[in-house]
């Protein structure tokens, strides 16, 4: 038997014997004036129950040590000493008790029914972005608070963030943490903790509880902590021993990609992603300065986010107003342009109304002079002596009367119609024919020529071929015979020759595919109309409006019948002709060429296209004209007879180029958009240069200004210094 003397034990070995005895769901211990209810949980140093306040039957939470001998006194006592310095901050967890020289010791703190942020994460998974903003605010504000006072969590992490009742945020556990001036390293919780603190040589840096916050923000968007897999989880537990698991956690940190998962999450916006991605950066010179630091970009982001719809109404106001502005007065504009369109073309109208009428006039002026022309002819004595020898001729007699008999017609050059055309007899007249058609005042004539009184021609100015001569033929059908509207059929009994001076229908020439018109008058001998006498033109003399730049006049066949709407003469066809060739006979016969003039009957200004625009050859009048017509009226010729029926049927239209009429409105038009667009620079340009200082002034606005909640009495933690001093070897569990 030995006799050594029994090993005593303390009083705290036989608490935590005791302890060790006890059954599960009892409590350790009685707390004066507090009854325990159940077990909130356990850890290395002893548990922490729930308990009723005898007096008052408040919650509270009650921390008990089981493990009095191996505690580190300093510890506990350090950390009822911080509480003690937060007390009354309601972003931490209070203190409202201490038991330290009870058996086993305790301390009382506030309940907080809905548990930590890991509970509420355990649950809930991931948070919305404004609940998780609203938590990180409250936790921000808290750990302020207590840098402010010189105190660094260093183990901030979701399981140390407890809610209260309204679902704010409240710091608890501060077992790890460090006083400014206090050199001894603490090592926090894996993923929550910066890389630099995963040092059992590191010193205590406000920067660790920087780490700490973005990774806890980033753990309420995402469901979990950056950095962390099961790969990298798998890769640390591999470890043996603290110091090589520290250095693993510090290799998978650095080796690592940049967390991205937070910027994918919907309403995370740029400068919430900032905010992360800085607070977490891997190198702490990257990262916020301090906690300080993170509250004023927080608050920066608010103002930013209510700002922005300020800024946008800013924005938005002064350009919708312009907007308006340039809409109504683009209408305005607008208005105005057609306005004065109108009135420029009226007023263009007018002008080519009056030189439709002043070329319609010189034209019946000059269907007068020819009138006058055919009728001296007519009247001359030796002319009209040379006209009845011809018709009387003993010999030229007989063949007038087969002629008369046959009616030959074109060239059906009958015998007796080439026998007439090659009798000296005749010639006297057709010499004398010839002689009229070659004097210098007869220079735009196309012809001369005399019928007897049944339509046969005498004599004519046409230097043709003997097998095409009109001589001998039939033409009493022609309107410049009878004065009608329309040739009759060749067929046709011969009709009485028109009594009066009258202008013909107009006819093709076949040569040149122009138009000629036919000026006839009858030859009187004893009171008796013997022949008639005509001579034709071609239509195209008539106008006597020289074309200009952006004006001309067109003549256009206006009687009642198949060629109503041809156009017999157009500069296009001058320039045909000068360049030697034959105007397209497409132009009297398709429809679409023709000028439709029941348009010109309302007196109103007419705007369109150019018929003959439409063709390859006019491609150049294929634009807008400002159109006149006005009809040519029979000449007045004060006791002379005249043909009234059907007036000249010809009409003089008047186009002028629509762009160059209303040039000068659009030119105008053009200096007042110019002007406009400029004013509406400058205004877009004042805008903006009032929105850059309105925006610099608000960017200079002391930050401070809108922080959210009490920050109380609080020294700024760059403000602090950290005395460095000699490493401790000392290491918290």
């Amino acid at each position: 038997m030995s006799l050594d003397e029994t090993q005593r034990q303390t009083p705290g070995q036989l608490s935590a014997a005791k302890n060790l005895s006890r059954p599960k769901g009892k409590p350790p211990c009685e707390i004066p004036g507090y009854d325990l209810d159940s077990l909130l949980g356990r850890g290395a140093y002893g548990e922490v129950w729930v308990a009723t306040a005898q007096n008052t039957g408040r919650r509270v939470a009650v921390k008990i040590y089981h493990h009095r001998g191996s505690l580190d006194e300093s510890m506990v006592a350090a950390e009822v000493e911080k509480l003690v310095f937060l007390s009354a901050d309601r972003y931490v967890v209070q203190l409202l008790e201490v038991g330290w020289n009870a058996e086993p010791p305790y301390y009382v703190m506030e309940y907080l029914p809905n548990g930590s942020l890991e509970d509420h994460l355990r649950r809930g998974g991931a948070m919305q972005v404004e609940e998780a903003i609203n938590i990180f605010r409250d936790v921000v504000i808290g750990l302020l608070h207590a840098h402010g006072k010189g105190i660094f969590h260093c183990d901030l992490k979701p399981a140390n963030i407890l809610l209260d009742q309204d679902g704010k945020a409240r710091i608890a556990d501060f077992g790890q943490s460090r006083l400014s001036h206090d050199q001894r390293p603490a090592l926090g919780t894996l993923f929550f903790m910066a890389p630099e603190q995963a040092d059992i040589e590191a010193t205590p840096d406000v920067r660790w509880d920087v780490y700490a916050l973005g990774a806890i923000l980033y753990t309420m968007l995402v469901g979990e902590p950056p950095f962390r897999s099961s790969s990298s989880v798998g890769e640390i537990d591999s470890s043996r021993g603290l110091r090589q698991r520290l250095e693993k956690y510090r290799h998978v940190i650095a080796t690592s990609p940049p967390p991205e998962e937070h910027k994918k999450i919907p309403g995370v916006d740029r400068e919430l992603i900032q905010i992360i991605d800085r607070a977490v950066s891997v190198n702490p010179r990257h990262r916020f300065h301090n906690v300080q630091e993170v509250l004023e970009t927080l608050n920066e982001r608010e103002r930013q986010r209510y700002r922005r719809p300020l800024l946008l109404l800013g924005i938005l106001g002064p350009a919708l107003l312009l907007t308006i502005g340039l809409f109504f007065g683009w209408q305005n504009y607008q208005t105005a342009m057609l306005a004065s369109e109108h009135a420029m073309i009226s007023k263009a109208y007018e002008s080519n109304q009056f030189a439709a009428e002043l070329a319609a006039t010189n034209v019946s002026n000059a269907i007068n002079a020819r009138f006058e022309e055919v009728e001296r002819l007519a009247s001359d004595p030796e002319f009209i002596k040379l006209v009845v020898q011809t018709i009387e001729d003993p010999e030229l007699k007989p063949l007038l009367a087969r002629l008369h008999e046959v009616r030959a017609t074109g060239r059906d050059q009958t015998p007796d119609r080439v026998a007439f055309q090659q009798h000296p007899n005749r010639e006297p007249l057709q010499k004398r024919v010839r002689d009229q058609f070659e004097l210098p005042s007869q220079k735009n004539t196309a012809s001369w020529f005399v019928t007897d009184a049944q339509g046969f021609h005498l004599a004519s100015s046409f230097d043709l071929e003997p097998s095409v001569s009109p001589i001998g033929g039939y033409f009493g059908y022609r309107t410049y015979f009878h004065g009608g509207r329309e040739d009759l059929s060749p067929n046709a009994p011969t009709p009485a020759p028109d009594e009066t001076t009258h202008l013909s229908a107009v006819f093709h020439s076949t040569a040149s595919g122009t138009w000629k018109v036919g000026m006839a008058t009858p030859m009187r001998h004893e009171g008796k109309i013997v022949a008639v006498v005509a001579m034709s033109v071609d239509v195209g003399k008539f106008t006597s409006l020289e074309p200009a730049e952006h004006q001309f006049a067109v003549l256009v066949d206006g009687r009642d019948a198949p060629t109503n709407g041809v156009i017999l003469q157009h500069p296009l066809f001058d320039q045909l002709l000068e360049k030697q060739q034959q105007v397209p006979i497409r132009f009297s016969e398709e429809d679409r060429y023709r000028v439709k003039l029941a348009k010109f009957e309302q007196g109103k200004p007419v705007v369109g296209k150019d018929p003959l625009g439409g063709d390859e050859l006019g491609k150049e009048y294929d634009q807008n004209w400002i159109f006149a017509a006005k009809e040519v009226p029979l000449p007045h010729r004060p006791g002379k007879p005249i043909n009234v029926e059907g007036a000249t049927g010809l009409v003089v239209v008047v186009q002028e180029d629509h762009s160059f009429a209303v040039k000068p409105i659009y030119e105008l038009g053009n200096q007042l958009s110019r002007q406009a667009i400029l004013a509406a620079t400058l205004i877009v340009l004042v805008v903006l240069t009032l929105w850059y200082f309105v925006w610099g002034a608000l960017r200079r606005v002391p930050k401070g200004a809108m922080a959210t909640g009490d920050t109380g009495s609080v020294i700024p933690p760059h403000e602090l210094t950290t005395i460095v001093a000699p490493s401790k070897t000392g290491v918290d569990p």
